[in-house]
């Protein structure tokens, strides 16, 4: 079984697609996961998965969803090796970082070195931005709420989603812990 971190888009947020956690675990579960944990609200979670279901794991458990609540999210499933490698490529040389303030992009594909820069252009003095394969790092010190940057990534970057590196280095440890 492959240790794996699953992130599912825009769950809980706003009042829509509401999906408790707890039946987002037993819905795992009856798709195969093992030893399914959650974190937060917003659809983070850590589970062993059997190599012969990781391919289609995450379609299934969307269509799972689908059929318990109405609407089908986009899923993205990382082992516990590739979900580290993403936070420890972090470009920024910051000496004190509020993890609740950088943010991590996971995108279904390598970043568009043009809609990059259409993001940088809204950047405030504080705040930096960078691709690195698959994943953008944001950081935004003032708070994602009002940086202009995050708003237009995520309507610039269909497929993605964001989690804070509190919240990443969480699930790290989560995943650990099944090591």
């Amino acid at each position: 079984m492959t240790i794996t971190v699953i992130l599912l888009r825009g769950i809980n947020v706003g009042g829509h697609h509401k999906l408790p956690m707890q039946a987002l675990r037993s819905l795992a579960q009856a798709q195969g996961a093992r030893d399914v944990s959650t974190y937060i609200q917003s659809g983070n979670m850590v589970c062993r998965v059997a190599p012969s279901k990781r391919k289609s794991f995450d379609q299934k458990l969307s269509a799972a969803i689908d059929n318990d609540f109405g609407f089908k999210p986009d899923i993205m499933m990382f082992s516990h090796e590739a979900f580290r490698d993403v936070m420890l490529n972090m470009p920024f040389k910051i000496k004190v970082v509020d993890a609740s303030k950088l943010h991590l992009v996971f995108l279904p594909k390598p970043a568009d070195k043009g809609k990059v820069q259409e993001i940088e252009a809204l950047l405030a003095k504080d705040e930096q931005i960078k691709a690195v394969g698959s994943a953008i790092f944001l950081n935004a010190p003032a708070g994602i709420g009002r940086s202009k940057a995050a708003e237009k990534l995520s309507r610039v970057f269909t497929g993605a989603t964001m989690r804070n590196l509190r919240t990443c280095r969480k699930l790290d440890e989560m995943a650990a812990a099944l090591a």
